[in-house]
């Protein structure tokens, strides 16, 4: 059921998506594009998520603003269930103007932001009232969207849409969270990544994606389950690829390299070990029911909120990356990367990508 509600949802929002002030321009020998989300900025208190990583982003802000690079934000980029705007503004001000400044525009020239259920508040016509009422003009040119279109084949969307609480009964999730549970972080100092997340339902959710995707021929870029996917592969996924690799290699090499290689092995497996001790020993579901590749139509980017950076997608001329911003280094590191062309073309004919022309994960932790 909820399978069938998500789709019906991502379809409707698609077909706003298509429509011209909802489409962003993208030129593929000239643009350069990155797409963060899932911020949580709140009030800096010990509750708010963000803070941990607010520098760090801010650095990484920058270096795409020097490069060129037009931002896109794709949902819960203010933490609204537990704040209102004002108690976020005076902490991350400078910030969001530098969003703002940043952002991305459609043909109208007005700078788009997408809304999750998170801060789903900033499309109501009451926010904006707030907001003129407050004499806060930061968003003025702002239009704030439940999804877009970049270019031709890509759809970004939150992708909270379809499941009931997060999207139908917002308002009672809102309240549950600003009263009980922002309570409970500032008491015991939990942040984001400190409870054990429902991978069942993350998992599901993330099939769903997978699935309309598919069907509907077009590279899907989400936010919302904080699990950062490229090219439908999970971090366990390309990790696995590599262990299989690694051991036909092993069958290959001279007795020199072997020692090097099963080290390697045992590294991998490692961390295959550690993720699966997050999960409750439970593995992640692969977007195939069978064995061999998915086809490379889903994407997210992760989140702001790790303990140890953030990540992000960047598309970059013909370039599709996933980057993590390391944040004990202050390093951009690119994890992992593809001809966007190339992607959207065995998209369109709804083919997985082949194992000799995948290329794995670079040995850096999502999470």
């Amino acid at each position: 059921m909820a399978g069938k509600r998500i789709n019906r949802k991502f379809t409707k929002i698609y077909r706003q998506a298509r429509k011209p002030e909802n489409t962003i321009p993208f030129h593929n020998k000239e643009d350069r594009y990155v797409l963060f989300s899932d911020h949580h900025k709140g009030d800096s208190s010990a509750a708010d998520d963000f803070k941990k990583n607010a520098f760090l982003y801010n650095t990484a802000l920058s270096f795409y603003q020097k490069k060129g690079f037009k931002l896109i934000v794709l949902g819960d980029n203010e933490e609204l269930w537990e704040n209102h705007y004002d108690q976020i503004l005076p902490h991350y001000q400078e910030l969001i103007k530098k969003e703002i400044e940043m952002a991305a525009e459609n043909s109208k020239g007005e700078k788009i932001r997408i809304w999750g259920n998170h801060d789903k508040e900033v499309s109501l016509r009451r926010f904006r009232r707030y907001c003129h009422h407050r004499h806060i003009n930061i968003l003025d040119n702002v239009r704030h969207c439940e999804g877009i279109r970049l270019g031709e084949n890509i759809f970004l969307i939150h992708g909270h849409q379809g499941r009931f609480f997060d999207d139908k009964a917002w308002r009672v999730s809102r309240w549950a969270v600003q009263f009980i549970w922002k309570s409970i972080q500032n008491l015991f100092h939990i942040g984001i990544d400190g409870p054990a997340e429902n991978f069942r339902i993350r998992d599901d959710l993330e099939m769903n994606y997978y699935r309309w995707a598919k069907m509907n021929k077009v590279l899907l870029v989400c936010g919302h389950t904080h699990r950062a996917i490229f090219a439908s592969l999970t971090h366990y996924d390309r990790l696995q690829m590599e262990v299989e690799s690694l051991k036909r290699r092993l069958k290959e090499s001279d007795v020199k390299n072997k020692s090097e290689i099963e080290e390697m092995v045992e590294k991998k497996r490692s961390q295959l070990r550690e993720i699966l001790k997050r999960r409750s020993a439970r593995p992640p579901k692969s977007f195939t029911q069978k064995p061999g590749f998915p086809v490379p139509c889903y994407f997210n980017d992760g989140c702001c909120g790790y303990t140890n950076g953030i990540t992000c997608i960047e598309i970059e001329k013909d370039v599709i990356r996933l980057t993590k911003w390391q944040r004990r280094l202050q390093k951009r590191m690119v994890l992992v990367e593809r001809s966007l062309s190339l992607l959207i073309a065995f998209i369109q004919e709804g083919r997985p990508i082949d194992n000799s022309s995948e290329p794995f994960l670079k040995d850096y932790p999502l999470d």
